[in-house]
């Protein structure tokens, strides 16, 4: 077992790994729950025998005996901050099992439960024995996972900072429900949507914070962790959720226990019907609200609890609408100061019915501060278009009667299966909703007179249309095949921010037009041209001069990470100083500045966070930077051998391809093992035939194996060489890590903290050329062959057409 400070990369490895060790075997939403049980098991056990070997020293220092202390070590109570782990399920036990290990695994969960009220019901829908499908894990499968969770001891003290072990938890859950499609939408919501949600709320400590649909926990442990970076006290925080599912729930449980907030209300029965928590005969209600509810479901009023809840009616119980009746619930749910965020299908905005109804009371009684529209394909379960609806019961007093509409549906990041909010995206909605912007087809704020009027139709386009502006269609231009000078108008603001001027490019045919200069007789001679422009390579120089002027402004404060704990501060403070930097320049507005930093932040937090906790950690340097640091000899040398077995292997398959009678189809790929195989079968054969001939060409077969041989030896060598060199390498890396001082690791760290910065920067500042490069292209594609042209390339075509007719003796008239 490894014991050193474990960095976030090292856990979120490890556990990929025992994810690996099940995978293929059965479903990911099917052994989700063994690897979650078997994280927990080790985890509560380490950090039970840590309070063992305190509560061993402690009894030892009041003069007890052995006997006296070993007898007090078995009651529960003595074991008031950590959960009381039985004999059969302590690690040092589990690492025992070798037979029947899922039904010993199962008795020790089982038993864990009993002697812990707190996690009643938590484990029991864990079943290491179940058969999932036709497959059931075998003994050893079980074996292999309980030793590969035994690498790391999970003590607090083991972990870089205090959260790891919960950041290690949730990219799990992420990963699981990547793998899970739309069944990973059944307990986790995107990572995004919930920081947008909880920072539209802005929960504070003292606060009740609740989810009806909790899931995975999500939302809470969101709000938590937002307390926790403005520099409150999140203890101070009462968490309440609900989940119907019993493993989602268990799972909820498990997360929050594993976050460090093990005194979380987490209750396990369908909200709508039976509310659980209940206070003075009423439902218990809460200062913020945060739900993403499953979209679309059934729901029942038999037996239903309380429902004076839904007091703007009830949709019908079939046809998939309990929507309205989540929101309902969870306005039932707030303070009369209270505010809430939920995620909700677009449909409730608009859809008529007992839905109109329900909508036209919530309006009327002004409750709903803001509607935001979000991209598309966010979530894993539905491709149904969805909306943020914020409810707020006390209102600022000059909002009264206003609702702020936000269509942020065209702006995203795309994902290779889902879509994504990028940091700049999660920046301009909140922004735009806590100042109350309004922003040409972005956001608008409405009053409730003009919904009326709108018969309560809450349809965001509706109020804000971002559909793009047409395009300029000149006839005229299309046909002699030149550019509108007004439309390049319309693109100088774009041309300013690198001061290019369109002469560059364009010379002027007549008052009204623009043709692209002789010189540039090819598209891809446009992007050439503009990124070697003089202006645009200025405008890069300014930039990372002022990031750099900025850099240093900031050093001090990042310096002093270590100890401090409102790094949210900081944050806050350089954010704002970036953008009095870089705002002035021109090249991007408020959320792009906020979009460099954001990403930035958002690499590097669980660095921050590192340091903050343990200080200028030696474990943040990756090997990398090492090397390229110290190492760049060395480096040079593997690279060389590298190349030389490069060269060598294409030598080598360029000798197998001599052998040209090779059937694909029936002796499958050309490896050199077969190909070994085939000329001593060749050889075999023709040594049978005692001919000269044959004898001769038994000696070509012979040469041509001994060439194969003598480059198999080649490489072989070479791989011993290069195997060695990095075995030397990673020797010096290692040694040299532990040699370095904390102001050599303080200064590498920081080293990488700005080439971060650096990258964002050069990656906005390009998008940003892309963008000035396309505005060209488009312009070259949509209007540089003229009507002329294209009827003197079709009657080129039809001659060479008639041509090739005529010499088969074909006429065409």
């Amino acid at each position: 077992m490894e014991n050193g400070k474990i960095t976030l990369r090292q856990l979120e490895t490890h556990l990929f790994k025992a994810a690996d060790i099940l995978r293929g075997k059965m479903d990911p939403s099917e052994y989700k729950e063994y690897i979650f049980g078997m994280l927990f098991l080790k985890r509560v056990s380490d950090v039970f025998d840590e309070k063992r070997e305190k509560l061993i020293e402690e009894l030892g220092k009041q003069g007890l005996s052995q006997e006296e202390i070993e007898e007090l070590l078995t009651e529960p109570a003595l074991y008031d901050d950590t959960f009381f782990v039985p004999k059969n399920a302590r690690w040092e036990n589990i690492l025992k099992l070798k037979q029947d290990v899922g039904n010993q695994l199962n008795k020790a969960l089982s038993s864990l439960e009993e002697v812990n009220p707190e996690l009643e019901g938590v484990l029991r829908h864990i079943d290491f024995n179940a058969t999932k499908g036709r497959t059931k894990l075998k003994d050893q499968q079980l074996v292999d996972l309980i030793h590969h969770f035994n690498k790391y001891r999970l003590r607090n003290e083991d972990f870089e900072f205090p959260d790891l072990l919960g950041a290690a938890y949730e990219y799990l859950l992420k990963e699981f429900a990547d793998s899970a499609g739309k069944k990973g939408g059944e307990f986790y919501t995107p990572t995004q949507v919930k920081t947008l949600m909880v920072r539209l709320v802005k929960p504070r400590e003292g606060m009740t914070i609740y989810d009806p649909t909790v899931g995975s926990g999500g939302f809470l442990i969101e709000s938590y962790q937002y307390v926790e970076a403005t520099g409150q006290n999140p203890r101070n925080l009462g968490l309440y959720g609900q989940e119907l599912n019993g493993v989602t729930w268990s799972i909820c449980k498990m997360n929050m226990i594993l976050h460090g907030i093990p005194d979380a209300h987490i209750e396990n029965e369908d909200t709508l019907t039976n509310p659980r928590f209940v206070e003075g005969g009423y439902i218990k209600q809460f200062d913020r609200v945060l739900a993403n509810p499953p979209f679309s479901q059934n729901y029942t009023r038999v037996n239903m609890q309380f429902p004076q809840r839904f007091k703007y009616g009830f949709t019908p119980e079939t046809g998939k609408k309990a929507d309205l009746m989540f929101l309902q619930h969870m306005i039932a749910s707030l303070k009369s100061n209270g505010m809430m965020a939920s995620v909700m299908p677009h449909g409730v905005l608009f859809r008529g019915g007992q839905e109109k109804v329900i909508r036209e009371g919530i309006i009327k009684d002004d409750l709903i501060e803001a509607i935001i529209g979000l991209p598309p394909k966010l979530f894993y379960n539905t491709g149904i278009p969805a909306c943020i609806v914020v409810i707020n019961k006390a209102k600022p007093s000059d909002f009264k009667n206003k609702i702020l509409f936000i269509n942020a549906d065209r702006e995203y990041g795309e994902g290779r299966n889902q879509n994504y909010l990028r940091p700049e995206d999660i920046e301009k909605i909140v922004t735009v909703f806590e100042k109350k912007l309004e922003i040409p087809k972005y956001s608008r704020i409405v009053d409730v007179e003009e919904i009326e009027q709108n018969d309560y139709n809450l349809n965001i386009r509706r109020y804000v249309d971002n559909s793009p502006d047409p395009e300029i269609e000149s006839v005229y231009h299309h046909l002699h095949g030149c550019v509108p000078t007004e439309e390049i108008e319309l693109y100088k603001g774009h041309m300013e921010k690198f001061n290019f001027k369109h002469y560059t490019l364009f010379v002027e045919k007549d008052a009204k037009s623009l043709d692209f200069k002789e010189t540039i007789d090819d598209k891809n001679k446009i992007k050439d041209i503009v990124e070697q422009h003089e202006g645009v390579k200025k405008v890069y120089s300014i930039y990372f001069e002022k990031l750099n002027e900025w850099w240093y402004e900031v050093l001090k404060d990042i310096q002093d990470f270590y100890g401090n704990n409102n790094i949210w501060k900081f944050r806050e403070k350089v954010l704002e100083s970036l953008k009095q930097k870089l705002l002035p320049l021109g090249v991007f507005d408020d959320f792009k500045i906020a979009g460099i930093f954001v990403n930035w932040w958002e690499e590097l937090k669980y660095d921050f966070k590192t340091i903050v906790s343990s200080g200028w950690s030696k474990k943040l340097i990756d090997d990398e930077r090492l090397i390229s640091k110290f190492f760049d000899r060395e480096l040079k040398e593997i690279e060389e051998v590298e190349g030389e077995i490069t060269e060598v292997e294409g030598e080598l398959n360029e000798i197998l391809e001599e052998i040209e009678a090779w059937d694909e189809e029936e002796q499958g790929d050309k490896t050199v093992k077969k190909v070994k195989d085939y000329i001593k079968g060749v050889i075999k054969d023709l040594r049978v035939s005692f001919t000269n001939e044959a004898i001769d060409e038994a000696y070509k077969w012979e040469d041509l194996l001994k060439r194969i041989e003598d480059k198999e030896k080649e490489l072989k060598k070479l791989n011993r060489e290069l195997n060695s060199k990095k075995k030397v390498l990673e020797d010096a890396v290692k040694e040299k890590r532990e040699m370095l001082t904390e102001a050599e690791a303080r200064e590498l760290i920081l080293e990488k903290f700005k080439e971060v910065m650096d990258g964002y920067l050069e990656k906005y500042l390009s998008a940003e050329k892309k963008e000035l490069i396309k505005i060209f292209e488009n312009l070259w594609d949509k209007y540089k062959i003229s009507l002329e042209q294209l009827t003197k390339e079709r009657d080129e075509e039809i001659k060479k057409l008639n041509d090739f007719l005529t010499k088969l003796g074909c006429y065409y008239d």
